[in-house]
């Protein structure tokens, strides 16, 4: 007889990431060993998923970056997305608005482990304004990509990398394509000899891009959909032969018990959430114990208002809600454009509110079964596109 789960399954307090490091969401270090199979031996899903991180810029999340994603699952439907930060879309991701090389590198501790990266860096820190230094500046940011890889495969789950070229942009400055396109040359002589053999897979953005008739208007600084579309095509393709996977369009099934790690951020005990909320998207879900007046509101507010940019979003609660669950939608802005990183506190105005839920975005814009601080929800069911897992 199959085992029976239960709808939340608490996960160990040593499985809680402290500080930032708690906002991966993922619990990956902890699941990793029960992703594709429980303790049992039931699988997660079938066929298993690929867990893939998506480490970079404002390129991976920013405008209709969730659409890489989106458009990566109608191509190879088993992909599972794993990361620090939640897109538009819900997806996971690793991605950071206005990184450089060098701001990746000082987070990459931060970057969940993963068995598979796509990595897509390196235009930030070409906007040069003397094209005399594109040689020196296009090798200095190819050796910090270089270290950003090796330091992803030091990742205890870590096998593959999928090193992306760095992308053709149509800007206002001629000179930052022109160093992206120099970057490229002397990253793609580092594949014959500077990275672990097999351990590193070249995706080839630059050169298909180039090769498309006006191809600007889609890619630009940061592409349209259409665009992502281009790139999610081009990243498939790679991933599929890399992997050697047999019958890329068959879409994986969760198998009976599986569920999605989650995160609680709120902490009852603090009545604030219980470390800096990062960029991104978010669920907030709760109880609806009265309303007393017409005019009810639950407020998501930075706990500390001297913040440069502090959050405040104020959300009604209807009379009618007494009694049901509510689920708010919240989006902090991006860090240094509308949002200073902090912890958050969750207050009611005119009503009561109990079992608060804070956690990042999921597709399909569900709320999760409700659950304290680190667990698996298996009631909610599980979409395209999260990490499905089975725990003992």
């Amino acid at each position: 007889m199959r085992r029976q789960t239960p709808a939340v399954c608490r996960l160990p307090r040593s499985a809680y990431f402290p500080a930032r490091a708690a906002l991966c969401l993922c619990l990956w270090p902890l699941l990793c060993c029960c992703t594709c199979f429980g303790a049992d031996g039931i699988a997660a899903s079938e066929p298993l998923q690929v867990p893939l991180c998506m480490v970079g810029d404002s390129i991976t999340w920013a405008g209709d970056g969730d659409y890489w994603r989106a458009y990566l699952l109608e191509n190879l439907p088993r992909l599972a997305f794993v990361g620090t930060h939640s897109a538009v879309l819900g997806y996971g991701h690793a991605g950071e608005g206005g990184d450089s090389t060098g701001r990746v590198l000082k987070r990459l501790a931060q970057v969940p482990d993963c068995p598979y990266y796509s990595a897509l860096i390196g235009t930030n820190d070409n906007n040069i304004k003397d094209e005399a230094a594109i040689q020196s500046h296009a090798s200095g940011t190819a050796g910090r990509i270089e270290a950003i890889v090796k330091g992803l495969l030091q990742k205890p789950s870590a096998r593959t990398v999928f090193l992306g070229s760095v992308l053709p942009c149509d800007t206002a400055n001629p000179l930052r394509d022109k160093t992206n396109a120099a970057t490229n040359v002397v990253l793609r002589g580092k594949m014959r000899s500077a990275f672990p053999p097999g351990k590193v897979v070249w995706v080839e953005y630059e050169e298909p891009i180039l090769a498309m008739e006006n191809w600007e208007p889609m890619i630009r600084l940061h592409p349209t959909k259409d665009g992502y579309r281009v790139l999610a095509k081009i990243l498939s393709d790679r991933i599929i032969e890399a992997l050697n996977i047999q019958d890329p369009a068959k879409k994986p099934t969760p198998t009976d018990g599986a569920g999605v790690a989650i995160d609680n951020l709120w902490s009852p005990e603090e009545g604030r959430t219980r470390a800096p909320v990062i960029p991104g998207w978010y669920t907030v879900s709760c109880d609806v114990v009265s309303v007393d007046t017409d005019t009810a509101t639950v407020a998501v507010r930075s706990v500390d208002q001297t913040l440069s940019q502090p959050l405040s979003k104020v959300f009604p609660v209807q009379r009618g809600d007494v009694g049901k669950r509510v689920v708010f939608r919240l989006f902090t802005g991006y860090q240094g454009y509308g949002y200073s990183c902090g912890a958050l506190d969750v207050s009611a105005a005119g009503c009561r509110i109990t079992r608060i839920l804070f956690e990042k975005k999921r597709p399909g814009d569900q709320a999760s079964s409700y659950g304290e601080a680190a667990y698996v929800d298996t009631q909610t069911a599980p979409l395209p596109g999260e990490l499905w897992v089975v725990v003992p």
